[in-house]
């Protein structure tokens, strides 16, 4: 009875191996950037090596691209639907030249087939492939000696390939289609034009950015743009523009492209310049200019950056804006109160009418401030303007803009096994008050582990394009022994 049940198990052990699908064959130009792939070591190391070191001379010679696969079982497949899915999985060859050729070995089957792209047909039609299998795969596989089989059908391909009128042959098929300058900056700026406007929309939309969102009373709430004005100026207009170049019989689609999306977006920024322009001229009627400096002052990034990106025109506008900003600023007003002229207090006289927080944030230079003194009343109007540091808060209990960050200490340090511990400690310049908080720190994250998760999932992908994009139409031969 023992000695049935081990003659059993000996007879279907061979049956119990894993069977591959063309999705689960390791591709080996995602494992190891070679052309082999011997998932059950069948060929044998040596012989792996110089049947790659072959293909990759064949390739380099003339294009040509050679996948081996050696496979203990495919299950039940039929090796030639097998053979078709797995070459239109890789894309073995290159597109438009489909210069490609799978040579399979499926052991339990004790079948091998070689598999020609639509470019390879003519060098390695069906009787010639047939022929290599008979006279220098099959005998050896006869013998048990898989990797010498392989290697000698492979010589004999290598050979083919190299005659010169084989050479000439395959230098005729049409070379692999290389992406213009115009389809890779239409593929780039659709892709990151995309994400940018979808990751800028929602940044805009969360800080309150777009016009009714937050019911503000100033000037600078005036120059905001609706939500369907900002998507149809931002996103509608240039994807036309990409468009309608695209669409166009163009002689160089990217140059006029580019003038086109350099000139609208010029023009959507004279837009935003003419609107603000409208609301100063209105609030200079009514004498408002420290809300025209202000306004100037909070526009002023926007304007830095449309000259870095857009140096004409509005490079010059830049400068004009500064400009604009102090002559906003030092220009005459009316008392508030007797509608008599003012005069603006210089640095030295003016701290005789500001509070003593207002002093300090001029020595920390947080804010800076302006007095204006009436010479008829004697009444007094003090404007803050921004300073020149920008590290201070206004403090929690003094309101004085001299609170910030004294301290920032690393508590315990984050290993790989737990998180760490900080502390921060915030302190007002001006009144002294101080705040002590302490955060966690995320633990660290082993590299290595990181780094062989991402090459496990790239090997266990079979797809991609690691290889040309070629086809086949089902050429070539398949022998059994």
């Amino acid at each position: 009875m023992r000695l049935l049940l081990l003659l059993f198990c000996l007879i279907a052990l061979p049956g119990w191996a894993a069977s591959y699908t063309p999705q689960t064959v390791p591709n080996p130009r995602l494992v190891n950037g070679s052309h082999v792939a011997d998932p059950d070591q069948i060929i044998g190391a040596e012989n792996l090596a110089r049947i790659d070191a072959l293909l990759r001379q064949l390739e380099q010679r003339n294009g040509v691209q050679v996948a081996v696969v050696a496979l203990d079982s495919i299950g039940s497949a039929e090796v030639f639907d097998f053979a078709q899915q797995l070459f239109e999985t890789w894309g073995i060859g290159h597109a438009g030249r489909d210069d490609g050729l799978l040579v399979l070995l499926v052991r339990d089957q004790r079948a091998i087939r070689l598999h020609t792209g639509y470019g390879l047909e003519g060098a390695l039609p069906d009787v010639v492939c047939k022929r290599i299998q008979r006279e220098f795969m099959v005998p050896a596989f006869q013998r048990g000696d898989f990797g010498g089989g392989l290697l000698a059908g492979i010589v004999e391909v290598e050979r083919i390939l190299a005659d010169p009128a084989q050479v000439q042959a395959l230098a005729e098929l049409p070379q692999p289609a290389e992406a213009t300058p115009w389809e890779v900056f239409r593929i780039a700026a659709s892709a990151l034009g995309g994400v940018a406007l979808v990751l800028a929309f929602g940044f805009k939309s969360a800080n309150g950015y777009f016009s009714g969102d937050i019911a503000e009373e100033s000037p600078h709430a005036v120059l905001r743009w609706s939500r369907q004005a900002w998507l149809a100026g931002f996103a509608l207009g240039p994807a036309a523009i990409i468009v309608v170049c695209n669409l166009l019989p163009l002689a160089s689609p990217l140059l006029v492209c580019g003038a086109a999306l350099y000139g609208y977006f010029a023009l959507l920024a004279a837009f935003q310049a003419w609107r603000q322009q409208v609301v100063l001229r209105q609030l200079a009627a009514r004498g408002e200019y420290f809300a025209a400096g202000s306004l100037v002052s909070r526009e002023q990034a926007f304007w830095g950056w449309m000259a870095v990106l857009f140096p004409l025109p509005f490079l010059f506008h830049y400068f004009f804006q500064r400009q604009r900003r102090t002559h906003y600023r030092n220009h005459p007003r009316a008392c508030p109160k007797c509608r008599a002229a003012m005069r603006k207090l210089d640095e030295a006289a003016e701290d005789e009418f500001l509070s003593r927080a207002q002093q300090m944030e001029e020595t920390l230079r947080s804010a800076d401030h302006d007095v204006w003194l009436c010479s008829a009343c004697g009444a007094t109007a003090t404007s803050a303007y921004p300073g020149s540091e920008s590290k201070y808060e206004k403090c929690p209990s003094c309101k004085c803009l001299a609170y910030t960050l004294e301290s920032d200490t690393v508590l315990e340090k984050a290993s790989y096994e737990s998180q760490g511990r900080g502390e921060m400690v915030h302190v007002c310049k001006f009144c002294g008050k101080r705040k002590t908080s302490s955060y966690r720190i995320p633990r660290l994250v082993r590299e290595s582990v990181a780094a062989a998760g991402s090459v496990a999932s790239s090997s266990s992908s079979s797809g991609g394009s690691s290889w040309g994009g070629g086809n086949s139409g089902g050429g070539g031969a398949s022998s059994n022994w």
